[in-house]
């Protein structure tokens, strides 16, 4: 069964790229555009949902925002959330790590690497 990702990306150039990567890679991927966006799907299908992988500055209800609601649900929380991100704060990211974040990729990234990080994270 092909495992599956939630997608949470503002910009549509990257959210596709990604998809079409992640496609092309044997996953299956669901796209949203903000945080409230892939709650919405959460709440819905959170039991096919193998990763999350997130922007971590997007309006409305950023990465941070999105993460701390996962893992305050007790459906959600074992879900693996990678944030996929240029942003590089190495305060935002120990507190990120600290509310239960997975792994922080910054853009551009090395897709060999990318891939075995979402294959060994995703449940």
């Amino acid at each position: 069964m092909k495992k599956t990702v939630l997608v949470v990306e503002d910009f549509a150039s990257i959210r596709d790229f990604v998809c079409e990567i992640l496609e092309k890679k044997g996953y299956h991927a669901i796209k949203t555009t903000n945080g409230n966006e892939a709650l919405e799907v959460l709440s819905r299908q959170a039991e096919d949902i193998s990763l999350v992988l997130s922007d971590y500055n997007m309006p409305e209800c950023t990465g941070m925002e999105l993460l701390k609601k996962i893992k305050a649900n007790p459906a959600t929380f074992p879900i693996p959330v990678v944030f996929l991100t240029t942003e590089s704060d190495p305060v935002k990211m120990r507190t990120a790590k600290d509310a239960g974040l997975a792994a922080w990729v910054r853009k551009p990234y090395k897709a060999d690497t990318f891939f075995a990080l979402l294959e060994n994270l995703s449940r």
